[in-house]
């Protein structure tokens, strides 16, 4: 049996979140859009497979009404596959020119599957906020008809004593445009928040499937990271008026802490102005996240879920080895 529910239905909402635990993962999960369906799958009474619906319009790169597939858990493959079916007629009903899953909402939020390793490639312990989910997931997907849309990947730098080759032409690079570099304030949180927001919007607006999203969401994601950071680990590049160029956002992977310390920092994210493209300000940036965390102790840092083939891959590459890939997919020809 197939149920559909708004996610103000707090009795139904308590067997939607049944199938997240279930499935193994007991920790918080994303909040469902108020505009957004839910959907749970249900054999003998028990929930074994759920999703959420929703649709957005004139994404980056897909013009026209997008469907988009959620939330996704399951404990039964085969339940799990027939309410992927089942998604997929609703949305096309609605008129959709495509399907994208899994994303809950947009891009800001979860979204991706995190594919089985390839054949010789080395396995790492997932990092703070990458999307994990069992190996068999993408199979799901597949079987209903779904392609990969876009493709990513997370790679490593496992020597921190060897600087970038170019660190020292980048810095000078750097100097002469009159840039700044500088870590975040913590006690201009706010502020700082509305700088990184505001040129993210600018930076990120080419991005396969983008679309924008107000301070106060932005806030509502990046204030909970706000105890988690090392405020030296996000650098802030700002010109001599003041406007910020770029900025990289790190901090320590709490998930491999030994004796209270982490071991690796997360590079989260990279964003350059496009006034400041072509100064390889984010390789200066990336190396200056490097050289941190070789001078606080740690022994890697991750290039956190880079897409295939965008710039932050090229620059990943001089020095950092791949371990996890990743895919969005799609249903359609639109």
């Amino acid at each position: 049996m197939i149920r559909e529910f708004g996610p103000d239905d707090a009795e139904r909402m308590e067997d939607f979140d049944a199938v997240r635990e279930r499935a193994g993962y007991p920790t918080a999960d994303e909040p469902v859009q108020p505009s957004a369906r839910c959907l749970v799958a249900s054999m003998d009474g028990d929930p074994v497979a759920r999703l959420s619906l929703a649709v957005a319009d004139d994404l980056h790169g897909a013009p026209g009404r997008t469907g988009l597939i959620g939330h996704y858990e399951r404990t039964d493959a085969d339940a799990a596959r027939t309410l992927l079916r089942d998604a997929v007629d609703r949305l096309r009903g609605m008129g959709v020119a495509r399907i994208l899953g899994p994303i809950n909402g947009s891009t800001w939020g979860r979204y991706r599957l995190a594919l089985p390793p390839e054949p010789g490639e080395p396995a790492e312990p997932p990092f703070l906020s990458e999307p994990t989910n069992p190996a068999d997931y993408p199979a799901d997907f597949e079987a209903v008809g779904f392609r990969v849309a876009a493709a990513y990947e997370s790679a490593i730098v496992d020597d921190l004593s060897e600087p970038d080759p170019r660190r020292d032409e980048l810095a000078e690079r750097v100097r002469a445009r009159g840039a700044v570099i500088r870590p975040l304030d913590l006690d201009r949180f706010d502020d700082e928040l509305r700088a990184l927001h505001a040129l993210s919007l600018t930076a990120f607006a080419g991005n396969l499937f983008y679309s924008p999203i107000s301070f106060d969401e932005f806030r509502a994601r990046y204030t909970p990271l706000r105890p988690l950071l090392d405020p030296e680990l996000v650098r802030m590049s700002e010109d001599a008026d003041g406007r910020l160029l770029g900025f990289v956002f790190a901090f320590p992977d709490l998930l491999t802490a030994r004796d209270g310390r982490p071991t690796r920092v997360v590079l989260k994210t990279l964003a350059s102005a496009p006034a400041a493209r072509g100064l390889g300000l984010g390789t200066f940036l990336t190396d200056e996240v490097r050289r941190l965390a070789h001078e606080k102790g740690y022994a890697s840092v991750i290039h956190a879920l880079m897409q295939a083939d965008n710039a932050s891959i090229r620059i990943s590459r001089h020095s950092a080895r791949v371990f996890r890939r990743y895919a969005l997919y799609a249903y359609g020809d639109g």
